[in-house]
């Protein structure tokens, strides 16, 4: 990151107060000298545990290890990439992106090419198109609400189109709506109905089209992802529904995009539909995000929508919802009640009697087998095992599967937490082998957890300095620490150099696992004056060459007591000692 985008992003963090920005979608109440605490807008919880540090600029919740600083946050909230929550706030505070200008160009050149597309595919709706929509009980304000359109039958019509406004082919191509075959460019869409995908915000990403034709495979054709369009981040329907999933308080999960257009005009608003298989994490956060606690899941009642449910479920995000398993009558689609009758009070009743996560888990797990068979009743359990076992001290889902499985198969309590048991130790191989893990300086727990807590610590100091010094000082860290290949320290210096600037490495740690670990530290590690830095950070370094030592001592002393070789003995002998003292060099360090 060169200086004028680093001193652009540290003008951001000065104009926007954490606080403020936070602020906007959590109530905070204050909790000390520069802290806020208020209930964490990532997971349901009745007491606080979300604290936002004006001082440091960031928030976490000690509850699920959410947090980060105002970029981090806003992508979070809003389910946005780091390069959109950087372009929002630069643009609310006022703050000019040098680096960012031709991106930020050329990302809403992609917006108004999509425009200009759906424009295209509006204007050309009348006719077999618009037909086929009202056959399929579509009333005018749905297709309106929902920007239905068609796509001519020619190759290049849209082509021309854009042309006419300035895009090019290769821009069109870019946006996804067009292709590329042979240096040859032509229509993506053609004599198909289209549905805009919008995100969040209400702007469209990118179009799925429904084939008119019978033998025109496949049925429904989507837009190739983006950068713009990630199907697995949205939800269709998500923007038209959000109003009605807060004031409800639930959602309704389908699979195809007529069922969520149906939905809505049978009287269910609340109703979204997946972009892929089954929901996926971060689709299940934007529905927490509009304050749903209940998720009512209406695939279809085929393998594929079985499947689908179970690995909805099976999210771990999902386990804030109460989720239901909405089973229509004769295996029906939720569009296709728009042209029954009393296609309402079906889908009214299929609500109503929404088999609960605990009842759909079992019969699933059962359906064809005979529960009175002792082979059949193990077929069950081994369906049931991931999600009796569970890592939470009292999880209620498991707690109420166990007493189905308990009733249903006829087993007593001490028989299934045996299973249980036995299910929860790992089969070890046989082997005569003696154990040499502890001959591996790495495999003391002690010490590796040891290790990664001072590291951490480093990092949290690297993490005080401004922007454009970050990098300046990591490399001071890595000239004193030397870390050793596959540490933390040495990944987070790699990723230094790479990353551009200290929010990316944030997310970049974060997604590797220890994103939590580090916010953490960084929220509970004490305030100091800058001037300082240099001294804390040597004493830090100092703790961290300690444990480095440490694990060098292990391993010495390992290969010490394996050799029997004199000559070998002496060197390892003689170089334990000098660790020793270089240890205790360190020591004096941070003790003074």
């Amino acid at each position: 990151m060169d200086a004028q985008s680093a001193e652009a992003i540290e003008l951001i963090r000065s104009r926007m107060p954490i606080r403020e920005l936070v602020g906007r979608y959590v109530v905070l109440k204050p909790s000390g000298r520069g802290t806020w605490k208020g209930l964490c807008p990532f997971h349901q919880e009745k007491t606080p545990s979300f604290q936002v540090d004006e001082t440091k600029g960031l928030c976490y919740c000690f509850g699920c290890k959410s947090g980060g600083d105002i970029f981090a946050f806003l992508q979070k909230i809003e389910g946005i990439e780091f390069r959109e929550a950087l372009e929002r706030l630069a643009q609310e505070t006022g703050v000019e992106l040098p680096q960012y200008k031709g991106r930020s160009a050329g990302r809403k050149e992609a917006l108004q090419v999509l425009e200009l597309t759906q424009a295209y595919f509006r204007s050309h709706l009348p006719g077999p198109a618009l037909q086929y929509l009202q056959a399929r009980g579509l009333t005018p304000a749905s297709i309106e609400q929902f920007g239905l359109g068609y796509a001519p039958k020619s190759w290049d019509g849209l082509i021309k189109h854009l042309q006419e406004h300035g895009v090019s082919p290769q821009e069109g191509l870019e946006a996804g709506v067009l292709m590329e075959r042979e240096g040859r460019y032509f229509d993506r869409f053609r004599h198909r109905v289209t549905f805009p995908i919008l995100d969040p915000l209400g702007r469209i990403v990118a179009f799925t089209a429904r084939a008119l034709e019978k033998d025109d495979n496949p049925k429904y054709l989507n837009s190739p992802e983006t950068a713009l369009f990630k199907k697995s981040q949205l939800l269709y329907g998500y923007p038209q529904a959000r109003a009605a999933i807060r004031e409800r308080g639930r959602a309704v999960v389908v699979e195809g995009l007529f069922d969520v257009i149906a939905l809505h005009q049978m009287g269910f608003p609340e109703t979204v539909a997946v972009l892929g298989s089954s929901l996926s994490v971060e689709q299940a956060h934007l529905l927490r995000r509009a304050d749903a606690t209940e998720l009512y899941l209406a695939f279809d009642a085929d393998e594929a929508g079985r499947k689908a449910t179970l690995q909805s479920l099976n999210l771990e995000i999902a386990r804030s919802f109460v989720v239901y398993a909405v089973l229509l009558e004769g295996g029906k689609d939720p569009g296709d009640l728009l042209l029954v009758p009393d296609g309402k009070d079906r889908f009214d009743t299929a609500l109503e009697s929404a088999l609960p996560e605990v009842e759909y888990r079992f019969e699933v797990a059962s359906a064809g087998l005979d529960l009175k068979k002792p082979e059949h009743k193990q077929k069950i359990l081994e369906a049931l095992k991931p999600r009796l076992i569970s890592s939470e001290p009292f999880d209620p889902v498991v707690e109420k599967l166990k007493a189905k499985v308990i009733g249903a198969l006829e087993l007593t309590p001490r028989a299934l937490e045996d299973y249980l048991a036995r299910a929860r130790t790992p089969k070890r191989k046989a082997s005569s082998a003696p154990d040499r893990t502890q001959g591996i300086g790495l495999s003391r727990p002690d010490l590796t957890e040891k290790r990664l807590l001072r590291e951490l610590d480093v990092i949290a100091l690297l993490y005080s300095v401004p922007e454009e010094e970050f990098l300046q000082w990591a490399l001071y860290v890595e000239d004193h620490t030397w870390p050793p290949e596959g540490s933390l320290l040495a990944e987070f210096m790699q990723a230094a150099r790479s990353e551009q600037g200290k929010s990316r490495i944030l997310k970049h740690f974060e997604q590797r696992g220890e994103g939590a670990r580090l916010i953490d530290v960084l929220m509970k590690s004490p305030s100091f004056d800058r001037q300082n830095l240099e001294a804390h950070l040597n004493v830090a370094l100092a703790r961290v060459r300690e444990v480095y030592y440490e694990l060098r001592l292990d391993k010495l002393k390992a290969q010490l007591k394996s050799t029997t070789d004199l000559d070998e003995t002496r060197t390892l002998t003689k170089e334990i000692q000098e660790v020793l003292q270089a240890i205790e060099a360190e020591r004096r360090v941070y003790k003074r």
